[in-house]
């Protein structure tokens, strides 16, 4: 990213001062503990290393294909100012029926996805405790046997709830950044606090994302892809609490180019509904869900049409190139730990 680049994202904040750091580490801890007070509604049912930035969201690292695998993940991201700290209103109780939604035919997909997610049983975490990933990276297509990545592996990655703090697995090896002053922001944002700090609303959700993704100063069709990629990776590489997680999944709905795949899908062995969205012409990022229950599965990049990428790869329309499985999302007391 240029200079140009993090100038112009650091012009698309408000030009308020900002609060000393002294306030904001005590906002961001009265924010978790105020978080777990109004949403906890349902019961639960090494070696410190130099940080190496921020995982790297869906829509940077999967577009590339370069640096596809677990690595990226933790590649870095330029930081931006400036999250919008309200808090969110205590959860209601879920949906029974499915709501009248704006959007095109894909909008119950996206609506029947949300009421799953509103059902989910979700304890928010206590401060200083982390969210734990677990991914399933598989590349079954030509562009990782053309670079020699690894056909399948599973990526573990941790960040602490305050954003202060992430780890990951390195070779079997647990690496755990220094803790900072502050949370690093990310675009999307990254740490539990300021993901459940975002707009409750889908509308206001989605155009916040609009206002901050990298293309903010773009055409209106790249935010769209952009803020689409960020929404595909809050679901990915986060664990919500059920409002927010309902909330992207209705934003999802409202972005104009995302439809439904008419073929039949099998992913991880399974059969599921993809719904997606066309990019640079060639390739479909998809989001998957389970057809009966419409429970979050994962994502994937399909060819749909056929392309030879600069380095000479020749793609063939039909072929998926990475399928990225969600196996867990939840909250451990340290990292490391899974369970």
């Amino acid at each position: 990213m240029t200079n140009d680049d993090i100038i112009a994202l650091r012009e698309s904040w408000s030009e308020v001062e900002p609060p000393s750091l002294e306030a904001q580490n005590r906002a961001r801890a009265a924010l978790l503990d105020r978080i777990a007070e109004r949403e906890a509604t349902v019961p639960n049912r090494s070696e410190q290393v130099t940080p190496r930035g921020w995982r790297l969201p869906g829509w940077a690292w999967r577009s590339g294909f370069a640096t596809l695998g677990a690595a990226a993940l933790v590649a870095g991201v330029v930081a931006v100012g400036g999250l919008n700290q309200s808090i969110p209103p205590t959860r209601t109780q879920p949906t029974q029926q499915p709501r009248n939604v704006q959007g095109g035919s894909i909008a119950p997909i996206f609506e029947l996805a949300a009421m799953h997610a509103e059902n989910e049983s979700f304890t928010p975490p206590r401060a200083g405790q982390w969210t734990y990933v677990e991914l399933k990276i598989v590349r079954p297509g030509k562009i990782a046997e053309h670079k020699g990545q690894a056909r399948s592996e599973t990526s573990q990655s941790w960040v602490r709830a305050d954003g202060r703090q992430q780890a990951w697995m390195s070779d079997g090896k647990l690496e755990i950044t220094e803790e900072a002053p502050e949370a690093r922001q990310s675009m999307p944002p990254q740490d539990y606090a300021a993901v459940a700090a975002l707009p409750t609303d889908p509308q206001a959700l989605l155009d916040w994302l609009r206002a901050h993704v990298p293309s903010s100063r773009g055409d209106k069709a790249q935010r769209d892809v952009e803020s689409y990629g960020a929404l595909e990776s809050m679901l990915r590489d986060n664990v919500l609490s059920p409002r927010v997680k309902a909330t992207a999944l209705r934003a999802l709905a409202l972005i104009p180019g995302v439809t439904q795949s008419t073929e039949p899908v099998d992913f991880n062995g399974r059969p599921a509904i993809a719904v997606g969205m066309v990019q640079d012409g060639w390739r479909r990022e998809d989001i998957l869900f389970d057809p009966t229950t419409h429970e979050y599965l994962g994502g994937r990049t399909l060819v749909v049409k056929d392309q030879t990428l600069p380095e000479g790869i020749s793609l063939t329309k039909g072929d998926v190139e990475v399928e990225l499985i969600r196996i867990t999302g939840k909250i451990v007391d340290a990292p490391g730990q899974t369970s």
